[in-house]
C-alpha cells in the first residue's frame, strides 16, 4: 500500500488560514487487501516507512477489518491464492543514508522470479510514483512507465493524478498562493499529498520457471540542487 502523507496536517492547522478552507486534524488511508490474504496468515509483521523532514514525526495506527461471507459455507474453503513480492524501490533506510531511487538514470530495474507449477490468472500488481525535480522534474510531468517480461514489452502507461485538489483540506502547510492555488493542488505523477496511490493490475502470460521482469522510466535530468526519482513496487499474484 502506497500513501503519501499530507503537508503539515494537525501541527500547522492553527498557524495557517486560507479563506473558505477548514483543515482536517488527521487523515485516514483505506485499501482493499483481500487479494493479499495469503501473505497475512500466521504471525505477520507490518512495516511502515514515512520520510520525516522535521523532529515532530508522525503518529500512525493500523486497523484491519475482516468481513465474513454473506452465506456461511461448510467446510470453510482453503485459500488457493498465491502472492510473491518482486519489486520495492522506496528508500526505507533514508535515515541511514539510503539514497532516493535514481536507478533509471542509467539502467532498467530488473528482477528474476520463479513461477511455480500450476499457477493460473497470473497478475503483476504495480504501483509507481514520481518525485522531485522542481517544475521540470518527473513529479510534475507525465512520464511513461514501461514494464517488460523476458525482454518483451507487456505494458506501458503514465501514472498521473489530476484530482489532487480534492485533498486540500489535509494540507495546511502547502504553498498557498495569492491567486488561490495551492501547491498540494498540482497534478502529480501517480500521487497526491494526503491520498492513497492506486495500483494497476497487469495480466501476465508466463509459463512455470524462471523469468525476468523489468521496469524502465525515462528519468528527468537534475535541475539545480533538485533531482527526479521514482518509487516503484510490485507483487505477483495468482491462483493454484
Amino acid at each position: 500500500m502506497r500513501f503519501i502523507t499530507p503537508f503539515g496536517i494537525g501541527h500547522f492547522n492553527s498557524q495557517v488560514q486560507v479563506y473558505n478552507v477548514a483543515w482536517e486534524d488527521s487523515v485516514t488511508y483505506k485499501q482493499d487487501i483481500t487479494s493479499l490474504l495469503p501473505a497475512l496468515e500466521g504471525e505477520v509483521w507490518f512495516g511502515i516507512f514515512i520520510g520525516c523532514y522535521d523532529k515532530g514525526g508522525h503518529n500512525v495506527s493500523l486497523q484491519l477489518k475482516y468481513f465474513p461471507d454473506d452465506i456461511p459455507q461448510e467446510p470453510v474453503p482453503v485459500s488457493n491464492d498465491w502472492v510473491m513480492p518482486v519489486i520495492f524501490s522506496a528508500n526505507i533506510m533514508e535515515a541511514a543514508s539510503q539514497e532516493y531511487s535514481t536507478v533509471f538514470e542509467t539502467d532498467t530495474l530488473t528482477v528474476e522470479v520463479d513461477i511455480p507449477e500450476g499457477i493460473k490468472e497470473l497478475t503483476l500488481r504495480y504501483i509507481s510514483t514520481g518525485h522531485g525535480g522542481w517544475g521540470n522534474g518527473d513529479e510534475f510531468n507525465k512520464k511513461m512507465n514501461y514494464i517488460f517480461a523476458d525482454g518483451r514489452l507487456i505494458y506501458s502507461y503514465i501514472p498521473w493524478r489530476d484530482d489532487c485538489g480534492m485533498y486540500r483540506k489535509y494540507n495546511p502547510a502547502s504553498g498557498n498562493f495569492p491567486n488561490g492555488m495551492s501547491s498540494s493542488d498540482f497534478s502529480r505523477s501517480g500521487w497526491c499529498p494526503g491520498s492513497t496511490s492506486v495500483p494497476v493490475d497487469i495480466p501476465l502470460n508466463l509459463k512455470p520457471g524462471r523469468h525476468k521482469i523489468s521496469v524502465y522510466i525515462p528519468l528527468g535530468k537534475p535541475e539545480g540542487s533538485s533531482f527526479s526519482s521514482w518509487n516503484v513496487s510490485a507483487v505477483l499474484m495468482g491462483k493454484y
